[in-house]
């Protein structure tokens, strides 16, 4: 850790441009949560396809259904994820990558980790992310046109690769604002929720955590952002509003993390709660991949599909963590020059949420 007197803070902490991004913010979730725009391409593409293409789509579509290719899928995600993973991996992007980034809009400090992302603006963030965005949809339509054209054989492969990209790509954009998914369980935890808030936005059967993370992406330019307590989590709790939601998303995170740890230990965390996750949405996913895959061009609709899919979900990610980013902003900085011990607020996250 370096002295206090090594960094170069913000003047202010938070600025206007940062606390009014936050209204421009809130009206970027209300388009994400309209009508989906994935739904209306996949009826696009199926209106102008040809007849006699569709029968054919229809005669193979009856040898695989929705519980066989979630069942093939979750096979893969046991069995497979070694090689998923290996694949994923060259399109991930790295923390030395993601600080050399940040040291070039934070001239006045040398970024050395993650926890000192904090010292930049939330909105240069925000650019740096959108570049990062427009490699990952590039991403997705080769991802989604080469394993879609294999038709049905490639479907389950398709689905994992498709999701488990999706899911590494929210984990990127959570690095980029300075939140440690690799090395910080909580935060993996938080990132996986985030990526299933992203696919289904208004789900009906939210946990408690991602009902917090919807209430987070509903907030607009707050002044409680301009001075949080500086006493740790437990004062920020008592002081309910947007603190509390943010003491209560740590506290939720913590409690899982701590589950997830003791049942797969950190080695197969990421892994682990992948599984979950997959779980929970692969049925949905394994219906919509179904209703795409038509033979012969299926591998331009796998293409299209998985572009939209990961588009929304990229512009969720950055949402919310640039939202979080700035209302944890004064807290992170507070911790980072030693203002606030962070490990007494770790010993009391539980009973937060007691």
């Amino acid at each position: 850790m370096k002295n206090n007197n090594q960094y170069t803070l913000p003047v202010p902490i938070i600025d206007v441009k940062e606390e009014d991004s936050l209204d421009k913010l809130t009206k970027r979730y209300e388009k994400l949560v309209e009508p989906s725009k994935l739904s209306k391409l996949g009826g696009k593409v199926i209106d102008v396809l040809p007849e006699p293409v569709k029968k054919l789509g229809t005669g193979v579509g009856n040898s695989i259904s929705e519980q066989e290719l979630y069942i093939q899928s979750m096979k893969i995600v046991a069995d497979g994820f070694k090689i998923v993973e290996e694949y994923a991996i060259k399109f991930t992007i790295s923390e030395e990558s993601i600080l050399k980034k940040i040291n070039e809009i934070v001239p006045n400090n040398n970024i050395s980790s993650l926890n000192e992302v904090c010292l930049a603006r939330g909105y240069d963030i925000s650019k740096l992310v959108g570049s990062y965005k427009t490699k990952d949809i590039g991403l997705a339509f080769v991802e989604g046109g080469i394993t879609g054209i294999f038709g049905f054989a490639g479907l389950p492969f398709n689905l994992v690769l498709s999701t488990f990209l999706y899911y590494r790509a929210v984990q990127s954009i959570a690095m980029y604002y300075g939140y440690d998914v690799k090395n910080d369980a909580n935060e993996l935890v938080i990132s996986s929720e985030v990526f299933m808030s992203a696919l289904s936005p208004r789900r009906s059967d939210a946990s408690g955590l991602t009902d917090i993370i919807g209430k987070v992406m509903l907030i607009s330019k707050a002044t409680t952002v301009k001075q949080v307590a500086k006493k740790g989590w437990g004062e920020m709790a008592s002081r309910g509003g947007v603190e509390l939601l943010i003491a209560q998303m740590r506290a939720l995170a913590h409690k899982s993390a701590k589950k997830a740890l003791e049942k797969a230990g950190k080695k197969g965390l990421e892994k682990s709660i992948f599984k979950d996750v997959f779980e929970q949405i692969g049925r949905k996913l394994a219906l919509k991949t179904v209703q795409r895959a038509v033979p012969v061009i299926s591998g331009v609709i796998g293409a299209c599909f998985d572009t939209a899919q990961m588009n929304k979900v990229l512009e969720y990610a950055d949402v919310f963590y640039n939202k979080r980013y700035i209302l944890e902003k004064q807290y992170r900085i507070d911790c980072m020059v030693g203002v606030i011990n962070d490990e007494s607020i770790i010993e009391n996250m539980e009973e937060l949420n007691t």
